[in-house]
C-alpha cells in the first residue's frame, strides 16, 4: 500500500493532538482506565426515544491510536451510539468529549472539520458517479470556495486539480486506482465498501468510525478489509471505533473490546477477556459448541 499522506505523516511524528495536547498513540494492548490518552471519552451517556431506553449510562474511552470494537445483539444501542458521537442524534443524558473538547455542543456539519469521519451500514455511494467523484465528495469540507467564487469559476480549476490528486492517491493506497473512472454501478460489493472507506479517509480524520464495514462479504473479503482496515490505521495514526456483527474480524483486530446489551455496558476489554466473559458468552457470543 501506498504510505500516507504527508499530513497524516507530520501528525504521527509530531505526537500531538489538535489542541496541542501531548498526546501517546497506543496501537496496541489495551492499557486501562488509567491511560492519559483518550482521544474519545464516552461519560453517562443516555439516550431515550419516548419510553424506549436506546443507551442507558454508557461509559468508555478509547485512547489514540487504538481500534476498539462496540458489540453487541441487535438493538443493544451500537449505532445509536454512533450516531451521538456524529451529531445525529443529542444525548438525554452524560457527555462526550473528543481530544479534551466538549463534542456534543458541536453542529452535525463541523465534526467533518474537527477530524471525525464515519462510514454507514447500507452504502452511501451516488452510483451514477465515479469512483473518484464519490471519493472527492469525501472532500467537501476542505473546499476553500465560497458561492460566488465556485459560480464564477475563481480559482476553481487548480482547487478541483489539488482535490483530484488527492483522491488519486488514496485510491492507490487502497489499491481502487484501476476503477478511478469506473461508475460505482456495476462493480462488486467488497470494492465498494472500500471506495466507502477511501472517501472517509480521504479528509484526514482522525477519528474514524466503521459501522458494520465487513457486512455482507465474503470470508476472503472480511479477510482482506481487516488487513487494510489495520494498515490504514499504522499509516495514518487513525483512532478507530469499529461496529461489526463479524467476530473472527472483532477478535482479530481489536485492541480493546466494548460489549452493549440493551443499551447498557456489560463488559469491556481485551478481545481475549471478552471471549471468556460469560456474560458476554450468554447475552451474544453463544456458548462454544
Amino acid at each position: 500500500m501506498r504510505p500516507a499522506n504527508d499530513a497524516a505523516s507530520s501528525r504521527s511524528r509530531s505526537g500531538r493532538g489538535r489542541c496541542g495536547r501531548k498526546t501517546a498513540r497506543s496501537g496496541g494492548p489495551f492499557q486501562g482506565e488509567n491511560s492519559i490518552a483518550a482521544l474519545l471519552d464516552v461519560s453517562d451517556v443516555t439516550v431515550r426515544f419516548g419510553g424506549v431506553v436506546a443507551l442507558d449510562g454508557l461509559s468508555f474511552a478509547i485512547d489514540e491510536g487504538q481500534i476498539c470494537a462496540l458489540i453487541g445483539p441487535n438493538g443493544a444501542g451500537k449505532t445509536t451510539l454512533f450516531n451521538v458521537v456524529s451529531r445525529v442524534y443529542d444525548p438525554t443524558e452524560g457527555h462526550i468529549t473528543y481530544d479534551g473538547d466538549d463534542l456534543i455542543h458541536l453542529a452535525p456539519h463541523t465534526i467533518a472539520r474537527v477530524g471525525i469521519a464515519r462510514t454507514f451500514q447500507n452504502l452511501a455511494l451516488w452510483p451514477g458517479m465515479s469512483v473518484l467523484e464519490n471519493v472527492m465528495v469525501g472532500m467537501h469540507t476542505t473546499s476553500k470556495q465560497s458561492f460566488l467564487t465556485a459560480s464564477l469559476r475563481l480559482g476553481l480549476s487548480k482547487e478541483e486539480r489539488q482535490l483530484r490528486e488527492k483522491a488519486h492517491a488514496v485510491l492507490e493506497e487502497l489499491d481502487l486506482q484501476a476503477f478511478a473512472r469506473h461508475p460505482a454501478a456495476g462493480l462488486p460489493f467488497g470494492t465498494l465498501k472500500r471506495v466507502e472507506l477511501a472517501r472517509a479517509i480521504v479528509s484526514d480524520p482522525r477519528l474514524l468510525l466503521l459501522d458494520e464495514p465487513a457486512g455482507g462479504l465474503t470470508h476472503s473479503e472480511v479477510d482482506e478489509l481487516a488487513s487494510v482496515i489495520k494498515t490504514v490505521r499504522d499509516n495514518r495514526n487513525l483512532t478507530v471505533l469499529l461496529v461489526e456483527h463479524h467476530m473472527h474480524m472483532v477478535m482479530g483486530i481489536s485492541d480493546k473490546v466494548v460489549v452493549l446489551d440493551f443499551g447498557s455496558k456489560i463488559s469491556e476489554g481485551l478481545p481475549s477477556e471478552i471471549q471468556r466473559d460469560e456474560r458476554v458468552i450468554e447475552a451474544y457470543l453463544g456458548a462454544p459448541a
